[in-house]
């Protein structure tokens, strides 16, 4: 907790942030480097890539989507994908040229196999285990940010609206922000907007995961 807390309060930051999406089509991962705290906050990016996944580990995450999916088979996934997270991030590091001792954080949102925001109670589960990630890449992991939105009366989802805010908000013009992912959601900014306040987000419906399905049906699998 003393690391997280150090961490939060430097004024610079270099961070390594991880996403796998619905789709579940690779993982995201980017270097960055944070000035500031807030709206104020700034970004420079170091570097970026998509990190593939092997054929195996997509197969098994469509099969923990499934409602009859096995916990040992959760368990299983949870950690390998935690280790291909973490050899993501170190892969991102390398490329931009960086070492992971200059790297104070990972921030990872890992894969959802279940989100029921309306569910009674409501309740969400990512994997792709932090510790595994923490272990193998010497970085402070932070991870798991959905529940934290949905302990608090909150859907969990979307989790961009405060970076649409830092790089996107103009003053003198409202902007829609849509991100066709596995699932897509929008964030509505109002004009002039420079908090969090009056800001609009939220899930939309299907996007992408139809569109695999399909293509997946008509291609034969391909």
């Amino acid at each position: 907790m003393r690391t997280l807390i150090d961490i939060a309060s430097k004024q610079s930051r270099r961070i390594v942030g991880l996403m796998t999406g619905t789709s579940a089509d690779g993982i995201d991962a980017v270097l960055v480097d944070v000035e500031g705290f807030g709206p104020t906050t700034e970004f420079e990016m170091l570097g970026h890539i998509t990190h593939p996944l092997p054929d195996e580990l997509r197969a098994d995450l469509f099969m923990l989507f499934q409602p009859d999916a096995r916990v040992d088979d959760l368990c299983r996934v949870n950690v390998a994908l935690g280790a291909l997270l973490a050899d993501a991030a170190m892969t991102v590091i390398g490329e931009a040229g960086a070492e992971a001792s200059s790297v104070d954080l990972v921030g990872s949102h890992g894969q959802t196999i279940r989100h029921l925001p309306q569910g009674s109670p409501p309740s969400t589960l990512q994997i792709g285990e932090a510790a595994m990630i923490a272990h193998h890449t010497g970085i402070a992991t932070v991870a798991d940010f959905r529940p934290a939105d949905m302990a608090a009366g909150g859907e969990g989802a979307p989790l961009v609206p405060m970076v649409d805010l830092l790089l996107f908000a103009h003053p003198d013009r409202g902007r829609l922000m849509l991100n066709i992912g596995g699932i897509a959601n929008v964030t509505a900014l109002p004009a002039g907007a420079d908090s969090t306040t009056g800001i609009l987000a939220f899930d939309l419906g299907p996007g992408n995961a139809l569109i695999d399905a399909a293509v997946g049906h008509l291609s034969g699998g391909r």
